[in-house]
C-alpha cells in the first residue's frame, strides 16, 4: 500500500530525474486526545548533484476521488488540525533534513481524522534551446504522506462484492460503519474440492472510516470445479476473513 501513495508524473525539461527520496513513513499515525498537540516530521533527501529546492502543501486525499483542498474531505483535520512548519526547503546534494509539521485532534470528536502533505520538487528555470540542446525525458517524483490522528473509535470492515473467475477474484470492502482507519496485513487461500491450491500475501492496505477499497489475487491455473478464495485481514489487534465462492467452469 505505500507505494500507492507515491505519484510519479512525466515531463519533458533539458535535464533528467531529480534526486528527490523521501526517507521516512509514507503513512503517519498519532493517537491524541480530543484538544492534544503532537509534532511530527518527513525527513527529506537531495540524492542528486545540484541543490534541490522541494515545496510543502497540505490537503485531503479520499479512495475513489485522489487529492483535494485541505478541509473539503469529511473527516479532515482541517487547517485547524494541521500546520507545517514551513512550506519551502532547499537541500545541498546529499543533504537530509526533517520538515516538521504540528498534529492537533479536534476537541469533541473521536475516531480517525486526517490529511496528506504533498511534497514535490519545484520546476527548475526552463533554458531556451539552442543549438545543441537536447531534450530528455525527466521523471518528478511527487510524494504524499497520509497523516492520521485518532482518538478511539473502531473500525467496522463489511465486505460487498465477491467477484471470480477469469484468472483472477477481486473483493470489494468498506469501513462502512466504522470511525476508525484499519491497517492490516492482508493474506490468502484458495480452497477447492481438494483442501488448499493457493495461498499467500497480498501487502499492507489502509481501509480509511467510509471509504471503499478493492482486493484483487491471481489465481493459479485451475481445473474446472468449485472453488473459495478466503483472505485474511489482520493488524495486531483485530482481525477479519471472508470467504467468496466462485466456479469454474
Amino acid at each position: 500500500m505505500r507505494g500507492f501513495w507515491l505519484a510519479i508524473l512525466t515531463t519533458f525539461s533539458l535535464s533528467l530525474a531529480q534526486g528527490l527520496l523521501l526517507e521516512s513513513d509514507l503513512v503517519q499515525t498519532f493517537e491524541l486526545r480530543p484538544g492534544e498537540e503532537a509534532r511530527g516530521a518527513v525527513r527529506l533527501r537531495n540524492a542528486g548533484k545540484t541543490p534541490l529546492t522541494v515545496s510543502l502543501s497540505l490537503g485531503d486525499y479520499r479512495e475513489g476521488e485522489g487529492f483535494m483542498g485541505l478541509g473539503e474531505a469529511p473527516r479532515s483535520l482541517g487547517p485547524q488540525g494541521i500546520a507545517l512548519e514551513t512550506d519551502r526547503v532547499t537541500l545541498l546534494p546529499g543533504e537530509s533534513r526533517d520538515v516538521g509539521f504540528r498534529v492537533r485532534f479536534p476537541a469533541g470528536l473521536s475516531g480517525t481524522r486526517y490529511a496528506a502533505i504533498l511534497v514535490a520538487p519545484e520546476a527548475e528555470a526552463r533554458e531556451e534551446p539552442g543549438e545543441g540542446a537536447r531534450v530528455g525525458l525527466r521523471v518528478v517524483q511527487r510524494y504524499a504522506v497520509l497523516v492520521l490522528a485518532s482518538y478511539g473509535g473502531e473500525a467496522q470492515v463489511v465486505f460487498t462484492v465477491g467477484q471470480g473467475g477469469e484468472g483472477r477474484s477481486s473483493l470489494e470492502a468498506e469501513n462502512l460503519g466504522g470511525s476508525r482507519f484499519y491497517y492490516p496485513r492482508v493474506g490468502y487461500q484458495v480452497v477447492g474440492p481438494g483442501g488448499v491450491v493457493a495461498q499467500g500475501e497480498l501487502g499492507t492496505f489502509l481501509f480509511l472510516p467510509g471509504e471503499p477499497k478493492r482486493l484483487s489475487l491471481a489465481l493459479p491455473p485451475l481445473s474446472p470445479g468449485e472453488y473459495q478464495a478466503v483472505l485474511f485481514l489482520d493488524d495486531g489487534y483485530k482481525a477479519y476473513a471472508v470467504r467468496a465462492p466462485f466456479s469454474l467452469r
